[in-house]
């Protein structure tokens, strides 16, 4: 999408122009062969629609990164929790004598 962005800007800032440098023209011609390619026959190039998603989609990645950034510290944090509970466990059972078990005669 931000490709798709970038090359049309290209293409609308040297669409018309009369005399344009050799490096203009071939960011054009090459700005205007991505957009051939991508529109699928299409005439006309939906700029407004693109920036649109791509805003939306960036919001969107901003929010999902930050949920994904808690639960990782969530996880972190379960996972200490996990060790903390399993050294005390094995503090315990090292502490305890070992238990015989006797026989009894009946």
């Amino acid at each position: 999408m931000k490709k798709h962005i970038e090359q049309a800007d290209i293409y609308f800032k040297f669409k018309g122009e009369k005399k344009l440098t050799e490096a203009d023209e071939i960011m054009f011609t090459a700005a205007k062969n991505y957009l051939k390619g991508v529109m699928n026959g299409k005439t006309a190039i939906p700029t407004k629609a693109w920036k649109t998603e791509y805003a939306k989609l960036t919001a969107e990645r901003k929010t999902l990164n930050q949920r994904y950034l808690a639960l990782k510290d969530e996880v972190k944090e379960a996972e200490q929790i996990r060790k903390s509970v399993y050294t005390i466990l094995r503090r315990e059972q090292r502490e305890q004598p070992p238990h015989r078990t006797q026989d009894m005669e009946v």
